[in-house]
């Protein structure tokens, strides 16, 4: 009788257990903006996006896998000639979008608060990838999750034409921002 009750126990406890995990779960990008910054000795440019789009598959006791990518197109830094040589610079007619797709670790919904974790991801700008891991921020908000991050990118390394103004180049590091709103597909 104990061998019984104890087995019941624990069908039970693991069934508690069960039901408490994470089933999945599918985040589109809802709104947001991604920034990119490239410096050179005599000034500084910033080129936004607001046209994102973007998913997260949330698997429960496995990793989270997110894709988000950028038309090359849809940036403004304020100069749209300068916008038309970067489009030109990174091939936006053979590769029309920056995009990142990486694994976090598993997540537990809902958040408690802001947690920081690294996105092991894929890069891939002018049909060039690079592995890394970025360092992402994130912080429940309504029925969503905010993400925050922020990366360096190499241009020599994605074989992007660095601009230059007065016969000197930008620097080859540039950062990219991203503040975007994920929340529940159905």
């Amino acid at each position: 009788m104990r061998a019984r009750i104890a087995v019941a126990a624990t069908v039970v406890c693991v069934c508690a257990a069960l039901a408490q995990q994470t089933p999945v779960s599918l985040y589109g990008v809802k709104e947001g903006a991604i920034t990119y910054t490239l410096v050179h000795k005599l000034h500084e440019v910033h080129g936004t996006s607001r046209k994102l789009e973007g998913l997260a598959k949330i698997q429960s006791g496995g990793p989270t896998l997110v894709q988000v990518r950028v038309p090359v197109a849809s940036f403004d830094s304020g100069n749209s000639n300068r916008d038309s040589h970067m489009r030109e610079a990174t091939h936006e007619a053979a590769h029309p979008y920056v995009e990142v797709k990486g694994t976090l670790p598993s997540l537990q919904l809902p958040l408690s608060g802001p947690t920081q974790l690294p996105l092991d991801a894929r890069v891939e700008l002018n049909g060039e990838s690079e592995r890394q891991t970025i360092p992402v921020t994130l912080t429940p908000e309504g029925s969503g999750i905010r993400a925050k991050f922020s990366f360096p990118v190499s241009l020599d390394a994605h074989k992007v034409e660095r601009p230059e103004l007065l016969l000197v180049k930008v620097d080859d590091k540039m950062t990219i921002e991203g503040n975007l709103l994920f929340e529940a597909r159905q």
